[in-house]
């Protein structure tokens, strides 16, 4: 046992040592954000440590210090005093810095919150000769000044400063933040009462590792911003970093780079193998580009970020891009080759919002492959318009949302062997009072993309079934109107339900519905299975969508209970260029299949005749009428148009009428 010179309890202060000195060490050699908190947070552990340490060391020396140089002495006891001002100075820029508290103040503002610690800095240093905090005198020794309680009113001050930077950018800050830093604050509160209350036990140090446990495990943690397969920098930190960048106006650009045959080498080499690949290649864009910091995002997609413009260095940039990347990337340690495309993104076109900075950062990413085939290297003014046009159609998907305006267009399905209109399908259309019509290949991307599409798809469904219940087009021959589902719905477990309880809302036989799926849409092939028997049950009838463009398994694909297949327009016309002249076959084999066919994309009275002759049950397409608005297609219906087709058919002639609708 040690034998203390004085009667103070350093039994908090012994504890909190080691602690500090692990933590300081670990957090010193991890890579850390490159970022004003990260720098303040280094800072309050060196204070802190400064301050415990000198804490005891002034403490005993104090009880001898006669038998040191009053230099020394001196020298001992501001340090302890400068630890202590400059932590709970650190703390404040900390809690600021994290928070964007200074971008809130203003820059003069911010600038005054700094002279409170400078001053109590200046009467510290002074104090030798000016015997304004503490004072060494022959008779007594160590005594405190006058002015002594300023050391404590600064702590206060900032304390303060730090609450009131969190409050008023409350919310900009997550909750997590917040219960962070209202409970460091609480606690360093808490210790500086408890010191004044238990004036020989050395709590403060003890009550300050507390609230720096608080911070690291809440925020500073360097793997809370590592990607766990690669190492490098992930999404949350780019967002902390990105943020503070944008709120303070420091220039820098980024190289956004994407590993395009992700999904298949993905398929081909398995995830383990993926991972060590994603692995390799981050190092290697490490030392490649060692003025940058590197940032994975999944899925193949890596973002370079360096602080400066690029336009200076824009041409040295775009060789280095061509030199690493215009070729399949691969490496001695592991064989995965990479194609990667890449394009550097300027500072001017970033948005000043990290969210939408985000937003246009994963656009772009699904542009490189496409603009680098187009020999285009940097993000234009041109993509960062598409952006914006998407963020507008996000805006305005989002009203009509919340307003139900989706709107359902219908396009007439011809029966071959009744020889007039039995069916149609309903798609989705969206007019904007402010950007008009907006196409549907647009909306339904970003509704993808957002999450909104299963929204829409419920919009779709309360349509059809309005137009059916009021409209009765089964009295002139409708049978069934079909309905696309997304594969975002058919991955929702309650699917069935949802549909079911909005059809029944409306009285509508399920027998006049049939819902279209996709090869996509069949990822849980148990569970869409499952909802497709639940609505099968009740009477509704399934098509297979788009058949031609995935990659599915067909015995798998006929293990489901469709009723219809759909052919893709882009095979169809691919047959009638003579590119795929197996289409007959697939006709057979469905036919033994027992499953009916509807050919899509039919613009002729010629390709109308090779397909009815082809054994094509149902035929849709332009010939006979563009989607059309409800009233719109009532008409169409009673206006006889089909029924003149079906007898030119029947004599083997081509139409003398012209199509309802020209193609949009």
């Amino acid at each position: 046992m040690f034998h203390w010179l004085s009667n103070y309890n350093y039994d908090f202060a012994l504890a909190a040592i080691p602690i500090q000195v692990i933590l300081l060490l670990f957090y010193c050699s991890r890579k850390n954000l490159p970022i004003h908190s990260s720098k303040s947070f280094l800072w309050v552990m060196v204070a802190n440590l400064v301050m415990t340490s000198f804490d005891l060391i002034s403490c005993e020396m104090n009880e001898v210090w006669t038998g040191f140089p009053l230099w020394l002495m001196y020298i001992v006891n501001q340090a302890y005093f400068l630890g202590f001002i400059v932590r709970g100075w650190a703390l404040f820029d900390y809690t600021a810095a994290e928070c964007h508290g200074y971008s809130a103040f203003g820059k003069h503002l911010s600038r005054l919150m700094h002279i409170p610690c400078i001053a109590v800095v200046v009467l510290i240093l002074s104090t030798p000769w000016t015997a304004t905090i503490f004072h060494f005198a022959p008779e007594r020794g160590y005594y405190n000044c006058s002015v002594y309680p300023v050391i404590y009113y600064c702590t206060y001050f900032y304390i303060a400063a730090s609450l009131l930077s969190v409050f008023v950018c409350w919310k900009g800050i997550d909750m997590r933040l917040k219960v962070s830093m209202l409970c460091y604050n609480a606690i360093l509160i808490a210790g500086i009462l408890l010191r004044k209350q238990f004036e020989n036990t050395l709590v403060t140090s003890y009550f300050s590792i507390l609230a720096i446990l608080f911070i690291y495990l809440s925020a500073q943690n360097p793997d809370l911003y590592r990607d766990k397969k690669t190492h490098l920098f992930n999404t949350d930190a780019f967002d902390k970093i990105g943020r503070e960048y944008l709120l303070s106006d420091i220039a820098f650009h980024c190289i956004v780079a994407t590993v395009h045959n992700y999904a298949s080498a993905k398929a081909l080499y398995g995830q383990q193998q993926l991972n060590r690949s994603m692995e390799i290649f981050g190092k290697w864009m490490n030392r490649s580009f060692p003025n940058y910091n590197v940032f994975y995002f999944g899925n193949g997609d890596f973002l370079l970020l360096s602080r400066g413009r690029v336009a200076d260095d824009l041409n040295r940039l775009i060789q280095s891009l061509r030199g690493h990347f215009e070729h399949t990337w691969t490496s001695p340690q592991i064989e995965v080759p990479l194609s990667v495309s890449a394009m550097i993104l300027p500072y001017a076109l970033f948005p000043r919002e990290i969210s939408e900075a985000n937003d246009f950062i994963s656009y772009i990413f699904g542009k490189t492959y496409v603009e680098n085939r187009r020999g285009n290297l940097v993000v234009s003014e041109r993509l960062s318009g598409e952006f914006a046009r998407e963020e507008q159609i996000e805006n305005a998907l989002s009203r009509a949302l919340q307003e139900g305006a989706i709107e359902a267009y219908f396009q007439p399905i011809y029966s071959v062997r009744d020889g007039r209109i039995v069916g149609a399908e309903a798609l989705a259309r969206l007019h904007d009072p402010k950007l008009g019509f907006i196409p549907p290949d647009e909306f339904i991307r970003v509704a993808e993309r957002t999450g909104d599409i299963m929204e829409v798809g419920r919009q779709i469904v309360t349509r059809v079934c309005e137009f059916l219940s009021s409209e009765r087009p089964e009295q002139l021959g409708i049978q069934r109107i079909s309905i696309n589902l997304s594969p975002a719905q058919c991955m929702n477990d309650q699917l069935a339900a949802e549909l079911s309880d909005i059809i029944d809302r409306y009285g509508v036989p399920f027998e006049r519905i049939n819902f279209e799926i996709t090869e996509s849409s069949i990822e849980d092939h148990y569970l869409i299975r499952k909802q497709m028997l639940t609505l099968k049950e009740r009477g509704a009838d399934f098509s297979l969508d788009d058949f031609g463009t995935g990659t599915s398994n067909l015995v798998r694909l006929l293990d489901l209970p469709i009723g219809f297949v759909k052919f893709d327009r882009n095979l169809v016309n691919s047959y009638f260029r003579g590119d795929a002249n197996f289409l007959p076959d697939l006709v057979r084999m469905f036919q033994k299949a027992r499953v009916r066919i509807v050919t899509e994309g039919v613009e002729t009275a010629k390709m109308l005749g090779n397909l009815a002759a082809m054994g094509c049950d149902y035929i849709q397409g332009y010939y006979f009428s563009k989607p059309v608005p409800p009233k719109d297609f009532m008409k169409y219906l009673r206006s006889g148009h089909a029924q003149q087709v079906a007898g030119e058919l029947r004599k083997g002639l081509p139409s003398l009428a012209a199509p309802a609708g020209d193609p949009a």
